[in-house]
């Protein structure tokens, strides 16, 4: 679909009767679910210039159920054309615009949605959560504030208040809000896993163990419970969930994300029951499941990355390496390559405060361009500041390596560290995991996790050779087996004074909310090195790719 032709003159055709006809043959197939035949009439009745507000609307509609995004987008901003006092297009509109990740665009719709219909709760909870998203938590608390009061017995606000709180650290005030929410919806799956999930990111296992039980009990389908559970239980130990979880039948599941989440779930028990021949064979069909949902984003991601360093590596204001005083942190790198780790080896200090995967410097840079990004350090601090008033923030946000011209050259304040390991130990924890949101979906595919690796090792070589005393190569695999050697050096770096405690990471206070927050709470270890080798047949394809580009294995240990 692409840019249709409106005029003031939309909204004064005569509706014939065989268009009227051919609308309610389209609203009746549409209830009907006979999408595809729906959405050919509604774009005749376009082309025929039936020009009707509900015609763009309910085409829309069918065009986000496919995940046709961008033509929902292009029919709803013509429904907003022909009726601009109608609440719902700017609704859907910021609703689409968050859920593919275009934050600063969602967030104007969202806001007009309310004050078009102050009175739709369903308003208030699409603005809290594109405010999330833009990492403005005091906005969003203070809209979750408003909405309490307007929708009292709502729980749905009391669980983003929860959300809010952990992101930016107050567990007291997230803990009351969780269990606020829990007590207006005892019986809802989504709100007690979500508290689950904050008690085992915070270290609380035993206690976030029985409220994942709870969810299950409320909704023995909750796939994703499931799918946490098989990443923490014991599988000696708790041998009854483990053979839940290996008898469920992800058949029985109704959507492709639920029955991905469980095939990922037996791959996990059965990598913990050292059967890895049978892991891969859930893994294979759990990523193959995944990518038809989630179709791989290798070749955009490379090419903005590529993009990114042809423009900055064309202006002379990027070449100069600015640095004043330590603040900022950056931790970037491949997913799975120890990031989280070092983050919480860092968060040990008590004048760090972790971020997580925070993109606060995308919004950073998105206000500061209109002035060359001569500001964006005052506006990093003013987005951190959101987070915690400690002296030094880490960010890991590991798709910043792209930015690092920008960090390095036009933050006064920033550091940045590269987390890389062995490319095939990397590949296949990424091919294990089960990431949400949006970014990483190449990590379903074997190959385009190999194509990534090599353009991240072409790039980041690159960038070490610009920006070599400003970029700290920090190889995992030395890191797990010579932990005392190697975070002396990290910290020696830094700036920051040896203390014991940076050796024991897992007793860390602060949350850890990713894939990795499992294994950031168990000690130091290098029991992953070398795990690639107990899938032969599975990373065959993977090693297929760096032979064909010449790339040798150990390639990563000259980062050093």
């Amino acid at each position: 679909m692409r840019g249709f032709k409106n005029s003031s003159k939309n909204t004064g055709f005569k509706f014939k009767d065989n268009n009227l006809a051919n609308y309610n043959k389209a609203l009746n197939l549409q209830k009907k679910g006979h999408l595809n035949q729906a959405a050919q009439i509604y774009h005749n009745l376009i082309k025929n210039k039936y020009f009707e507000k509900n015609v763009f609307l309910n085409y829309a509609s069918i065009c986000q159920q496919q995940n046709k995004n961008q033509d929902a987008i292009l029919l709803l901003k013509q429904s907003i054309k022909i009726n601009p006092k109608n609440f719902i297009p700017f609704f859907k509109m910021g609703f689409i615009l968050n859920n593919i990740g275009s934050f600063y665009e969602a967030y104007p719709f969202a806001q007009k949605a309310i004050e078009l219909n102050p009175n739709l709760w369903e308003g208030y909870h699409n603005l809290i959560k594109i405010l999330i998203n833009l990492k403005r938590p005091k906005d969003a608390a203070k809209y979750a504030d408003k909405a309490i009061d307007l929708f009292s017995s709502n729980h749905l606000f009391n669980g983003l208040l929860g959300d809010i709180y952990s992101d930016t650290g107050d567990f007291e005030k997230a803990i009351y809000n969780y269990k606020k929410a829990i007590s207006k919806a005892p019986d809802n799956d989504e709100t007690i896993y979500s508290y689950a999930n904050f008690l085992i990111g915070t270290g609380k296992k035993e206690e976030g163990f029985e409220y994942i039980n709870r969810a299950i009990k409320v909704n023995p389908y909750h796939a994703i419970s499931y799918y946490l559970l098989s990443t923490i239980i014991d599988v000696k130990k708790d041998k009854e969930i483990k053979a839940k979880i290996l008898n469920l039948e992800s058949e029985n599941f109704k959507t492709s994300e639920d029955r991905y989440t469980i095939l990922f779930s037996k791959a996990h028990i059965f990598h913990k029951l050292k059967e890895y021949d049978k892991s891969a064979n859930y893994l294979k069909k759990a990523n193959d499941l995944k990518l038809l949902v989630k179709p791989s984003n290798i070749n955009e991601i490379i090419k903005l990355a590529e993009n990114i360093k042809n423009k900055t590596t064309l202006e002379n204001s990027f070449d100069k390496p600015k640095f004043k005083s330590l603040r900022d942190i950056f931790i970037v790198g491949l997913p799975r390559s120890g990031s989280t780790l070092v983050e919480s080896i860092l968060g040990m200090n008590e004048e760090v405060h972790n971020l997580g995967e925070s993109a606060i410097l995308l919004n950073a840079l998105i206000e500061s361009e209109k002035s060359n990004f001569s500001e964006i350090d005052q506006h990093y601090l003013k987005y951190s500041q959101n987070f915690s008033s400690k002296k030094i923030t880490t960010n890991k946000m590991l798709s910043n390596y792209m930015h690092i011209p920008h960090i390095v050259s036009k933050l006064e304040h920033s550091k940045v560290i590269y987390t890389f390991r062995n490319p095939l130990d990397n590949i296949l924890s990424m091919y294990r995991a089960k990431f949400t949101g949006i970014g990483n979906e190449y990590s379903s595919s074997l190959v385009d996790s190999a194509t990534y690796y090599i353009h991240h090792f072409k790039i980041m070589s690159f960038y070490k050779d610009k920006y070599k005393n400003h970029i700290y190569f920090l190889n995992y695999d030395n890191l797990v087996n010579k932990p005392n050697e190697e975070i002396k050096k990290l910290l020696n770096w830094l700036g920051f004074s040896w203390k014991e405690n940076y050796l024991k990471p897992y007793e860390n206070k602060q949350g850890f909310f990713t894939a990795s927050n499992v294994q950031v709470r168990s000690p130091i270890n290098n029991k992953s090195v070398g795990g690639w080798g107990k899938y032969p047949k599975m990373m065959e394809e993977a090693l297929q790719v760096f032979l064909q580009n010449d790339f040798a294995l150990n390639s990563f240990e000259k980062l050093n």
